[in-house]
């Protein structure tokens, strides 16, 4: 838990990075996310652009983001329209709503002074050197039969075959398997693997399937190493690099060595969790597993003085050492139903705190009301035509949902109702109270409690629940923390004693 909020797991994403004609290129051939955007902040948008860069399926769009590089743009509340526009005519739009110039840098779009921009000579692509490969060194060819692909119709990823206490075993990462809708193992010759077993660490996040013993024969099978590795020693990682469902090679050496994890400066991307880091000896030290962010600190903070112009403030890549013991051999169905569990708890919290948000009438309210409004759409009605933000495995915590925003959006539209009716400069609408009870004399007291109320007894049960949950392995509760830890965090939100009047100006827009 100490350094989850440093981790970005490398989870399923699907996309390779290119240089910057070719995105521009891909952009041209993406729609724009429909629909007009009326006075709303510009991180919002660029979100969905992003997104929509990222979900379009082409490959060289998996790993696109938006970078800001302009003081205060993030928040500055634009209005644009994106109808009929290609997804490169919409980056256009959203620089020139906001007063900010655009170029691209290899897969990311970066909006910044515009003046600055325009000074900036094109930049053309630098042919790079093929590295010199040494006498011993692994390649391609020698471990290509060994390495599996990852397909669990939420996202992609890597896994790899090799020999452990006497058995073949497919090795991966547990992340790669959360909310799977589906499970395929594919060998580089595109056939399904099956498997005999599944078994879980419980102190790593590992798994490892026993394959079947008429399908080794025809396979790679890689050789774990057995001791330890030496800062400096040269490795290469190959696996499914941003999920674009190809083997990539990544080489580069260890920086870092401990008890469970090691680090090295292969540019290990999302797709790559699961891909095996080798050793010039062609043996597995480590599964390629999570990325740690770029260290940020705000201006006053000393520390980051500590860590300037040092490699501890960029992004830091590593992977896990597999232990030859603390195996437990389970039916996957039960370690599956646990990563539903969380996924279904974490769009429960999700949504819940966007209509929270919204019904709080904050100064960002306004980030929340489109948001907020398609929940209320989207879970009050059975239309087909109306798209759900949020899918839910346990069909009892989606009939909650359904019934929850039901009555959200009731009490709500009421409570609206009433307040546009009021006249907020009245003397009875000064009298009213921050702590209104189902007793208050005001209907609109008494609705906003039986608002925060209802909100409030659902935060507090989920809490409870993730609570009492066991998990199976570390990694689950780790992720189950998160949770819990939002889900407090909600609740307090709730039994604070907030003002009335915010929601009352917000309720008369």
């Amino acid at each position: 838990m100490i350094k989850r909020w440093l981790m970005f797991w490398a989870l399923l994403a699907a996309g390779v990075s290119g240089w910057a004609g070719e995105v521009e290129d891909a952009l041209k051939t993406v729609d724009a996310p429909t629909g007009e955007y009326v006075r709303m902040p510009a991180k919002y948008i660029f979100q969905r652009l992003e997104r929509t860069a990222q979900d379009s399926g082409l490959p060289v769009l998996g790993g696109f983001s938006i970078k800001v590089r302009i003081d205060g743009l993030a928040n500055k509340k634009v209005s644009v329209a994106f109808s009929g526009m290609n997804m490169l005519e919409a980056l256009e739009t959203a620089a020139k709503a906001t007063g900010a110039g655009l170029t691209f840098d290899q897969n990311i779009a970066v909006f910044g002074d515009p003046n600055r921009v325009a000074a900036e000579p094109e930049v053309q692509p630098q042919v790079e050197e093929e590295p010199v490969v040494p006498d011993g060194d692994v390649e391609f060819a020698e471990v290509d039969t060994a390495l599996v692909f990852v397909e669990t119709g939420v996202g992609r990823g890597s896994a790899f075959i090799a020999e452990q206490d006497g058995k073949t075993y497919i090795f991966s990462n547990q992340h790669n398997f959360m909310g799977a809708k589906k499970l395929d193992l594919l060998s580089m010759n595109g056939d399904a693997l099956e498997f005999e077993t599944f078994e879980f660490c419980r102190s790593r996040d590992l798994v490892r399937f026993e394959l079947i013993p008429e399908q080794v024969g025809d396979l790679g099978v890689l050789r774990l190493a057995s001791g330890n590795p030496y800062i400096g020693q040269e490795v290469v990682v190959y696996g499914n690099s941003a999920g674009g469902n190809v083997a990539t090679e990544l080489r580069g050496e260890v920086l870092g060595v401990g008890p469970r994890d090691i680090e090295v400066d292969a540019d290990i991307v999302p797709g790559n969790s699961g891909s095996p880091i080798i050793d010039p000896n062609r043996e597995v030290i480590g599964v390629a597993t999570y990325i740690a962010f770029e260290l940020k600190f705000d201006k006053d903070d000393q520390r980051g003085e500590i860590f300037k112009g040092t490699r501890f403030r960029r992004a830091r890549r590593y992977g896990v050492r597999i232990p030859s013991d603390g195996w437990t051999k389970v039916n996957m169905r039960s370690f599956l139903e646990q990563t539903y569990k969380i996924a279904d708890w974490q769009n429960y919290l999700e949504l819940t705190s966007i209509l929270v948000e919204y019904w709080g009438g904050l100064q960002d309210y306004d980030d929340y009301e489109e948001a907020a409004r398609h929940i209320m759409d989207a879970y009050s009605t059975r239309s087909g035509n109306v798209e759900r933000p949020y899918q839910f495995h346990n069909l009892d915590v989606e009939a909650e949902v359904e019934m929850g925003v039901k009555s959200f959006k009731r009490n709500f539209e009421e409570f609206r109702e009433l307040v546009r009716k009021a006249d907020l400069s009245k003397s009875e609408m000064s009298d009213m109270s921050n702590d209104a009870s189902s007793t208050s004399q005001s209907k609109i007291e008494r609705l906003d409690y039986y608002i925060r109320s209802m909100m409030l007894s659902k935060a507090r049960k989920l809490k409870e629940d993730i609570e009492d949950q066991v998990w199976m392995s570390e990694y689950l509760e780790e992720s189950a923390g998160d949770l819990e830890k939002m889900a407090g965090e909600l609740v307090i939100r709730l039994e604070g004693k907030t003002n009335l009047y915010p929601r009352l100006r917000a309720a008369d827009k």
